[in-house]
């Protein structure tokens, strides 16, 4: 009996026809293992992917927060919230961090820049088996507020309805961006028969609503609900000099000289039929308007024209009568470098101040009315190649072509004003 079982066993021993398939059977559990990993890998990778989306657009949600001056906790609420959308939500193993500024990478110490960065347990099921640690998967994303171009026309006030307005039967052709900083669903205003034609956009940190008849032309799509565009003279002020009054009242008439640089206290008024060449310089306007007759021919480079006063009630408007000859463009050097005309920001809300030059106008240069109305209508025969109109409410009234010529604005020293957009940056 044990004979036999000792042969048999021999035999087993001797006999190498199975071999292949004892190793075979031992390294299964290796090859099982690398494809396991390799599962887990392609789950991982998608993982990752799904786990980027998320955070770009938390990243984007974040800096728009940011580009309408939120606190960084409710910057961190917008990210959270933009997540929980996207079927992530924060708490337990899902982290989420929020810099404003990021605190590394190209955009670093940045404060129109916001980094976000997420993190998830990596999901294994073959790795696990094996014995593995769980990894995590960790994503980020930087995205801000980005200078895509610039505007020539720009509405400060930041509730007002029709802060911009174009009406009637108006054709503004404008070879440059439109903007509004009035957070109303009619930040932007288009009615009537009304044709706006801009480039590159019209952009609004409110609503734009265009009229049934009212056609707007752009090349690029419109940018409601955007960022505010910064006001690029908020820090600019008036002169103090000359204190004394150079004239009182003047009213310049037909065959009269040209008033020179000074103080024109009362006013400075231009009748029918004055013809003068403004030699370059500042001319402050103190408690009085800035008034040119429709007939009246106002020619001067290098000029900026002031309106203030001793207190705000005292500080007068700009009135430029349609029919007026009218070429001015403003100083190169100095504290009123690119500015042409501007008015004290002291002035009292609800003023207007009229630029109806018409036909024959040729202004370059900023004209600015940070706290009142300002109303231009150019015609369409004498193009501006530089003219920036920035006023707490501004309207066109008629026909006004713009041709903004970037070289031309750099030779004046125009201040640019910026048309922004939020987007990712890494």
């Amino acid at each position: 009996m044990f004979g036999k079982i000792r042969k048999l066993l021999s035999n087993i021993k001797s006999n190498q026809s199975g071999t292949t398939l004892v190793y075979f059977g031992l390294a299964m559990p290796v090859i099982a293992g690398f494809a396991g990993l390799g599962f887990d890998a392609s789950m991982w990778y998608m993982e990752k992917r799904v786990l980027q989306n998320v955070t770009d657009s938390s990243a984007l949600a974040a800096a728009y927060a940011s580009s309408k001056d939120l606190t960084q906790s409710e910057i961190e609420m917008a990210a959270q919230a933009d997540a929980s959308v996207n079927a992530f939500t924060v708490g337990g193993s899902n982290t989420m961090v929020v810099e404003n500024p990021p605190t590394r990478g190209e955009y670093a110490g940045q404060s129109r820049f916001v980094m976000v960065t997420t993190e998830t347990p990596a999901l294994s099921v073959f790795t696990s088996i094996l014995g593995l640690e769980e990894g995590t998967i960790s994503t980020f994303a930087t995205a801000g507020i980005l200078a895509v171009g610039e505007h020539c026309i720009l509405a400060l006030d930041h509730t007002m309805d029709k802060a911009l307005e174009f009406t009637g039967t108006s054709v503004v052709d404008i070879n440059c961006g439109v903007a509004s900083n009035s957070n109303s669903n009619t930040s932007i205003y288009l009615n009537g028969n009304a044709t706006l034609t801009a480039n590159p956009s019209a952009q609004a940190y409110g609503d734009i609503y265009q009229g049934s008849n009212a056609i707007l032309n752009l090349p690029n799509p419109i940018q409601p609900f955007s960022q505010r565009s910064p006001d690029p003279y908020e820090n600019l002020t008036v002169p103090s000099d000359p204190a004394g009054c150079t004239e009182t009242n003047l009213t310049v008439k037909q065959g009269d000289p040209a008033p020179v640089p000074g103080r024109y206290c009362g006013g400075l008024s231009f009748g029918a039929q004055a013809n003068v060449t403004l030699s370059p310089g500042e001319y402050i306007i103190d408690g009085g308007d800035f008034d040119v007759n429709g007939q009246a021919t106002i020619h001067g480079d290098g000029v900026v024209i002031i309106l203030t006063g001793d207190s705000a009630g005292d500080i007068g408007n700009v009135k430029i009568n349609g029919g007026a000859d009218i070429e001015l463009s403003p100083p190169t050097t100095g504290d009123f470098t690119g500015v042409t005309m501007y008015q004290d920001r002291r002035a009292p809300a609800g003023g207007n101040n009229d630029i109806l030059g018409g036909a024959s106008m040729i202004m370059n240069g900023a004209v600015y009315f940070p706290s009142q109305e300002v109303t231009y209508s150019g015609g369409s025969s004498a193009v501006s190649t530089c003219l920036q109109i920035i006023g707490n409410k501004v309207t066109f009234s008629g026909n006004a072509e713009l041709f903004n010529d970037q070289s031309t604005c750099d030779l004046y020293g125009v201040k640019e004003i910026e048309r922004t957009l939020v987007s990712l940056v890494e």
